[in-house]
């Protein structure tokens, strides 16, 4: 740094002029397809997170415990995917 001290209106100006050059965000999924994503993982995931130690205390084959418990960890991947997802050339100003 070359020691000069920024007041509080300095960083002020700074932020306000950096937020008009940005973008808003726009998601690519619209409200309810990003909702009915989520409710969807959450209800798989739930029962997911109760059979994989289900199928380990039934004894069920080798295979279907590790099958469930990677379903059960991608199911929030697939959530956050969803919520994330944006295609930055997208502009809310048509």
């Amino acid at each position: 740094m070359n020691g000069e001290h920024l007041t509080d209106d300095d960083l002020d100006r700074m932020y306000d002029d950096a937020a008009k050059t940005t973008q808003p965000y726009t998601p690519v999924f619209d409200a309810t397809v990003r909702t009915a994503v989520y409710v969807t993982c959450a209800i798989a995931g739930a029962v997911l997170a109760v059979a994989a130690p289900v199928a380990v205390a039934a004894h069920a084959p080798e295979w279907a415990t590790i099958l469930l418990s990677a379903m059960a960890g991608a199911i929030p991947t697939v959530a956050a995917a969803f919520g994330v997802a944006y295609n930055p050339s997208r502009n809310t100003d048509h």
